[in-house]
Formats: C-alpha cells, structure tokens, sequence
C-alpha cells in the first residue's frame, strides 16, 4: 500500500523542495505482503468492492505492458465454490455471480457439470456451483511492490529502507514531525500504511484505532506441472510489444493445474503461484488465526494439524495433489478492522494524516485504487478512485453497521 501510495502522490510533490519520502522500517514487503497470496478477484458481496476490485484489475492486468517492470502477472482466473456442504454458500456465489455481472465484471456462473467440463481437476458433486472469473489472475507480491517502489522513485520519491518510524508528535490537531530510530523527518503531510504496525505507531499521535494484528497459517504442495508452454492471453497478460519497447523479454508462462480456487464450501483457498513453483493454500475465515501481540515477534511454526486440514481440503477438491509431496508452510499477518474493510482517508482531528489500515486479508488487489484514491485525497479532489464513504476512518464513531465478512 505504501508503494502504490507513493506511486500515485510522488508527482503532486516537488523532488527538491517538498519530496514524498518512503519509511520502511526493514524492506519492501518485509511485513504482510511478502506473505500475500496475491490473489487478483472481484467476488465480492459488496458493490463498493466489486466495482474497485475491478478497477484495481484492470491496472494489475496492463502493468506489465505499459511499464515494461515485471510482477509475474498470471491470468489463471478465479473460481468460487459454493454448495451443499457449507450452508449458504451456494446463494452466496448465486448473488455475488449475479452482482459482478451487473458492474460490469466478467463472470459466470457454472453449474457442477460445467466446472467438471471446463476444469476436470477439479472435482465437483451435483448440487455445488461456482462463480467462475475469466479475468482473474495473480502476481509476485514481491516484485509488484518492487516495482511500484521503483516508478515512485522515477517520479521524484525517495525510498528510505531501514528506517523505522517511532513517534508522531503533534500538536495543535496536526503532526509536526515523524521520529525514527535514524532522525527526525518534518512533514506537512503523513499517510499511515503500516500494517500491522500502524496501530501503535498512531498511538503516539493520540489516535486509537481498533485494529488486530492476526497471523494467518499457510499450507504450501507441490505445484502441478503442465508438460507444454502455452501461448494464450488466458494464462499471461505480458504483452510482447510492450515489453520490446523497454528490452524486455516475456518470460515463458505455463499453464496452471487449475484456477485460483476460493472454496467456500470447503472454507479454504488455493492458488498456484507460478513465481515460487508451489501451490499455496490458506483458510477463507480467521476464525482459527492466533492475535498477534508484536509483529516483531512472529511465531514461525505452523501446526501439523493446520497441514493437514489444508492438505485435506486440497485434495478432496483437486483430487491429484494426493501424489504431490509437501513444501515448506509459514505464516502471515493480517491487520483486522472491526468490520472486516479498510480504513481509508484523512483522520478526524488531525489535518494532516491520513491513513490506508486495517485489509483484513483481502486488500492487495486493491492496492491501485488505494494509491490513486489517496493522491485525490491530498490533492483536494473529490476521491472517484474508491467509494469514500464506504471507507471512512471516522465510520465506528458513527454508529455505522458492519459491512462484508472475512473479505468475501
């Protein structure tokens, strides 16, 4: 989030006289989003969502082509199960399906015997249906930050990695100045997108904002392998002129064994990642995460159980990961709000800071429509990139209800 911010904001600032600069307390990604499935979906039940998401895929699916930075961009597409073994979840792919049609997403929904039909490994029993999302797709989280770090930068900011914010101090309902463990950084403006550590760096400015820091366990398999390359815009988006204009070469794409899977029937989520050869698979609720009380100190073990239970999920829906050995699990973080969206925008009280906290889970896909919206923000503009109201930080204190669960 904070790449993508700096991205969008850098050329409102003079590189010389007023740079947008980038604390990073280690490296870039070091903290929740080296650790994301990257997933690239618009399932979502809430229009706000869908209609960004979507947005937010359209950016993801050009920037390979239009800045010549890869981020091992995959197009497998997104499908998402619902059926009798999870009560409700059928209705709830039949009105979500019906909702992205109607903003204008790609998406269909696919009975039991046409999942079988278009995908036969993936193992489907009458009575189950499935939101399927051509456009659907994935990335390197670590080289997609990266490479947004990097178009900041050509755009005049300046990233400052190893530095680790302390303090805000304010005075007279605005910050004055940020403290680091390597000085002392004067700002007219200060945006908060420090995941799991934004709830006590904005403790020091008197801003108490209800946020949970959880830590998500990840099963990794074997990825299946595809004997032949393919060359087909359904798979990759990397497009050849564009690279050619930067030196480029497109790297060979392989078909992947199967779509991104949210398996809401199963409660579990799989997903092929091209760029570490694996297959990673992950719960679709946080109901089993353990609170995470310092970020700094993250338990690295995951339960055999919790492999096991993945690894059952896994199999029961794409039967030939029975063959396939174990890779290494580790874990996540995910910064929880208590509505399950982001807070996005300026703080109430303070003129000066705003924020982007509190993904729960689900917000790298949204990461383009959080840096073009914030930039509208600082700039005065009316915010279009994402709905404002949808987002606000000052929702809790307005009585407003509870909006979307666990990202879905």
């Amino acid at each position: 989030m904070g790449a993508s911010i700096a991205r969008a904001v850098a050329p409102l600032c003079d590189p010389l006289e007023r740079p947008l600069v980038l604390l990073e307390k280690s490296g870039l990604a070091a903290g929740s989003t080296g650790r994301s499935g990257a997933i690239l979906r618009c399932f979502y039940s809430d229009e706000a969502l869908v209609r960004m998401a979507h947005d937010s895929l359209h950016e993801w699916s050009r920037f390979e082509s239009t800045t010549g930075r890869s981020i091992g961009f995959e197009r497998q597409g997104v499908l998402t199960i619902g059926g009798p073994g999870a009560a409700g979840t059928k209705e709830l792919v039949e009105r979500n399906a019906a909702l992205l049609v109607r903003c204008g997403v790609e998406a269909q929904l696919l009975s039991a015997a046409e999942v079988r039909a278009r995908f036969p490994a993936v193992a489907m029993a009458e009575g189950t249906w499935a939101c399927w999302e051509p456009r659907g797709a994935g990335v390197d989280p670590v080289r997609a930050c990266e490479a947004y770090a990097a178009l900041a930068r050509e755009e005049g900011a300046v990233t400052r990695l190893g530095v680790r914010a302390l303090r805000l101090v304010r005075s007279e309902g605005r910050i004055l100045r940020v403290e680091t463990d390597q000085g002392v950084w004067e700002a007219d403006e200060v945006i908060i997108a420090a995941g799991p550590w934004s709830r006590p760096l904005l403790a020091t400015a008197g801003v108490d904002i209800d946020l949970q820091v959880v830590r998500p366990e990840q099963y990794a398999i074997t990825q299946p392998r595809r004997s032949a390359p393919v060359d087909d815009d359904s798979v990759t988006s990397i497009a050849d002129v564009g690279l050619e204009r930067w030196n480029r070469r497109a790297p060979m794409a392989y078909a992947a064994a199967h779509p991104v899977l949210l398996d809401l029937e199963r409660g579990a989520y799989a997903r092929c990642e091209g760029h570490a050869q694996r297959t990673r698979v992950g719960a679709l609720d946080h109901a089993r995460d353990q609170v995470v009380a310092d970020p700094d100190h993250l338990d690295p073990q995951v339960p055999r159980e919790f492999e096991l239970w993945a690894r059952e999920q896994l199999v029961g829906r794409v039967p030939e990961y029975a063959a396939l050995q174990d890779q290494p699990s580790f874990v996540g973080l995910y910064t929880l709000s208590p509505d399950g969206q982001p807070l996005l925008g300026r703080v109430a009280g303070v003129s000066n800071l705003t924020i982007a906290v509190g993904f729960s889970g689900h917000g790298f896909k949204l990461a383009p429509s959080v840096g073009r919206g914030l930039a509208q923000v600082l700039a005065g503009e009316a915010v279009t990139a994402y709905d404002a109201a949808f987002f606000d930080p000052a929702r809790f204190t307005q009585g407003t209800k509870k909006a979307g669960q666990f990202g879905l």
